[in-house]
């Protein structure tokens, strides 16, 4: 009970974590992360949360590990492998072994083969923790390349020196040839299994495939299992199980693509679902790390024992000289090169920077020191709270300094060849209307597709017109909130027609965007809306409630729908003249655009698609009329690709945004389960 208790925690964790990101984006979402866990571990009994490194590598990194290798694309990894390779061995040692004598010298107390321990959990590079942070910015592709090449394959090696540190620890005995074989084996056992293991689940896929015994559940389960699986096997035959999940993942994305209908529909829930795990890992992995900050920092801080600003100056000292080493090293290689192919170092110095910085550690480092037995008790804690210590001030570091030497991943903003294809549909949608009787079906197609386009506009400009759309949406919903409450006043609505329209404003509401407006002003035009529609509900009884459940009056009758849509045109009018009053306070262009299509939606009152969509909810009766749609927007794309108005990668993603629409509305005819449950009420 316990476990699950935990697993309800860690869930709520990531979901407020990555609201707050949301809201606040100026922070980083691991950094979040990393507090909330912090602010746990205030509350977790000392003693009661303890990580275990097989499980933690098992469970979390090895997954993660092997998704990246699966996306990763490795010929391109290939292409830098002299440099991957140095970064792997001679970075990593030379780390280990200066790291540790540097910590021995600053505290003698410790042995030698200790510190070198704390070396060997401080040298590699934690992919993890590296991924996390530059999913804000970009780095050139082949200084990308590298870092995966490093991150996927350093683990290992980082691993196998810290386990000879500690049997040098333990035993008194070192021995460099021994320790040279040990890494080869580790290496070379952990990639065959991990070829074995991948070979193993292609034969098996195949052989169910062959038997018609293959479906979508089937063949994820395959896919999930893979690296646990692989893991195991490695860890009990004693080689590198990182390694060996690793070269999994390479050799299961390493495959002929066949293009079929079980095979498009496997990669699309396989994605699916693997998004949602890594993100899952990833939180968890900060969170923990958070936790075992606290955890370990707690005790170090508090015991008289240990002087904590020499505690703090060791930190510092043991980070730099991190940074200090990669930094020469990856330096002397550039500078090797540079001489080699006749190029200025000039050419170099960003790429080494960003090589540098990107040296961050994570969960990993402390996992892997956690490997110490506990019967070194003694020197355990400080070991512990100095590994902890550099592992989060280098992500500190990184995070601060690997933003200003990127570039911002966020997509261009320029969505003009977008709008302009939906707005050919919308353009050919419209002449349709002409040779068809029934218009409410295709009104409220056209109308979804010009909710698209306003959204692509906005999108398109800055925080400060943004701020600015935001506000006049208050305003629009003030307008309509005051219109509606005069019109119940003077008899013009039904108790009926009111609870209906009160439906359109809370939907309003919910598109305004509450971080770029005040939150004071928002909160009282909502909270003046809600009050005065609980106290007409408390007035009369609830009777618009209650007319909404009548069998009789299950649909809007010709009446409402008179009044509704009168309503709207009324409202209309004000919110025209009210806009056309702020031109010259606001952009004229942003008073046009809410204008132009606030004229543009009264049209679809008059065929009564607005009333049955938007206010009634009844159930979705234009689905043809969104297929049509599509396929025009399919056909429009293709023509603008090969005009060359947009790239062919452009192209792709908007046929991939055509698919995911069109995939969503064709489930919209069969779960009509709220609808049916509504019309049920009504006529029971």
């Amino acid at each position: 009970m316990s476990l699950l208790f935990y697993a309800l925690i860690f869930l709520l964790v990531l979901i407020v974590s990555n609201a707050t990101n949301k809201l606040f984006p100026r922070f980083p979402l691991p950094l979040i992360q990393i507090l909330l866990g912090i602010l746990i571990g205030f509350c977790t009994p000392q003693g009661k949360f303890h990580l275990d490194t097989e499980v933690f590598l098992a469970l979390v990194i090895g997954p993660l590990l092997f998704r990246e290798a699966e996306e990763s694309d490795i010929t391109s990894i290939l292409k830098h492998w002299k440099i991957v390779l140095f970064l792997i061995f001679p970075v990593i040692f030379v780390s280990t072994l200066s790291l540790g004598f540097l910590a021995h010298r600053l505290w003698l107390v410790l042995p030698l083969a200790a510190c070198l321990a704390v070396g060997a959990a401080l040298g590699p590079t934690d992919l993890v923790a590296f991924t996390s942070l530059s999913e804000r910015f970009s780095f050139p592709k082949r200084v990308e390349n590298i870092l995966k090449g490093e991150g996927l394959l350093n683990d290992a090696s980082g691993l196998v020196a810290f386990q000879v540190a500690l049997a040098a620890w333990t035993t008194g005995n070192f021995s460099l040839g021994k320790a040279s074989v040990s890494l080869l084996l580790s290496i070379l056992g952990g990639f065959a299994i991990g070829a074995l293991s991948a070979f193993l689940n292609r034969q098996l896929q195949q052989s169910l495939l062959n038997v018609r015994a293959s479906d979508i559940a089937g063949e994820l389960l395959l896919e999930l299992s893979l690296p646990l699986l692989t893991f195991f096997l490695a860890e009990e035959i004693h080689v590198s199980g990182i390694i060996a999940v690793v070269v999994a993942g390479i050799f299961k994305a390493s495959r002929f693509k066949k293009i079929t209908l079980l095979e498009a529909q496997v990669d699309t829930v396989t994605d699916t679902v693997w998004q949602t795990i890594a993100f899952m890992l990833n939180g968890s992995v900060f969170v923990i790390l958070g936790m075992e900050l606290q955890m370990i920092a707690a005790p170090i801080l508090r015991s008289p024992i240990y002087d904590n600003l020499f505690l703090v100056v060791t930190i510092v000292l043991l980070t730099a000289v991190l940074f200090a080493i990669r930094f020469v090293m990856i330096y002397a290689f550039y500078l090797t090169r540079g001489a080699r192919l006749k190029k200025r170092m000039g050419n170099y110095v960003k790429d080494i920077l960003i090589l540098t910085f990107s040296g961050v550690k994570g969960t990993v480092s402390i996992a892997t020191i956690l490997l110490i037995p506990t019967s070194l008790e003694q020197d355990y804690p400080l070991l512990l709270f100095l590994v902890a210590g550099v592992t989060m001030l280098s992500f500190l570091l990184g995070l601060v300094v690997l933003p200003r030497l990127s570039e911002d991943k966020e997509e261009s903003s320029d969505y003009l060849m977008h709008i302009a294809i939906l707005n050919d549909v919308v353009l050919e949608l419209e002449e349709e209307l002409k040779s068809t009787k029934l218009k409410g079906p295709l009104y409220a197609a056209i109308d979804n597709y010009q909710g698209r386009i306003e959204n692509l506009i906005v999108e398109q400009e800055d925080r400060t017109v943004r701020k600015d759309l935001a506000s006049l949406q208050l305003l629009i919903l003030s307008i309509e909130n005051d219109g509606l409450e005069q019109a119940y006043e003077e008899g013009n609505m039904s108790n009926r027609a009111y609870h209906l329209y009160q439906r359109y404003l809370r939907t309003m509401e919910q598109r305004i965007n509450r971080t770029l407006v005040s939150r004071f002003t928002y909160f009282l035009i909502v909270f003046w809306r809600v009050f005065r529609f609980a106290l007409h509900e408390i007035v009369t009884f609830g009777s618009g409630f209650r007319s909404l459940m009548q069998k009789e009056q299950g649909y809007v009758n010709k009446e409402e729908a008179e009044a509704i849509a009168e309503l709207y045109l009324a409202n209309t009018e004000v919110i025209i003249e009210s806009l056309e009053h702020l031109k010259g306070i606001y952009k004229n262009s942003l008073i046009s655009f809410l204008q132009d299509s606030r004229i543009r939606k009264t049209a679809i009152i008059g065929s009564g698609a607005f009333i049955e969509r938007v206010i009634t909810r009844l159930k979705p009766t234009n689905i043809e009329e969104m297929l049509r749609g599509y396929y025009l927007e399919r056909k429009l794309i293709f023509e603008y690709e090969e005009q060359k108005l947009i790239s062919p990668s452009y192209a792709k993603r908007l046929r991939q945004n055509v698919n995911n629409l069109e995939n969503y509305s064709l489930k919209e005819v069969i779960n009509t389960l709220p609808y049916d449950v509504l019309n049920y009420t009504r006529n029971h």
